[in-house]
């Protein structure tokens, strides 16, 4: 039997391009770069933008990725 195989796709985040699997869950990115999703106090001062639009927090687990989707994560850091 043959393991199905995955399509990958090009996206770009914060201006690197990447590849991930076609439909890939933007909360499965957000772990990736370390980013706990389900962690009210670890997303504190996190913003999504998916090409050029944010995404609003409570929309994040329903966002899948699309071929050349751009993502924006910003972080706020303490201290200014």
């Amino acid at each position: 039997m043959n393991s199905p195989t995955e399509t990958t796709i090009p996206i770009t985040v914060n201006g690197d391009g990447r590849s991930v699997p076609d439909g890939y869950p933007l909360t499965d990115l957000l772990r990736d770069l370390e980013i706990d999703p389900g962690d009210d106090d670890a997303t504190t001062g996190v913003a999504v933008a998916l090409n050029g639009s944010v995404v609003r927090r409570q929309d994040w687990e329903d966002v899948r990725l699309a071929e050349d989707d751009t993502v924006e994560v910003i972080q706020a850091q303490p201290g200014g």
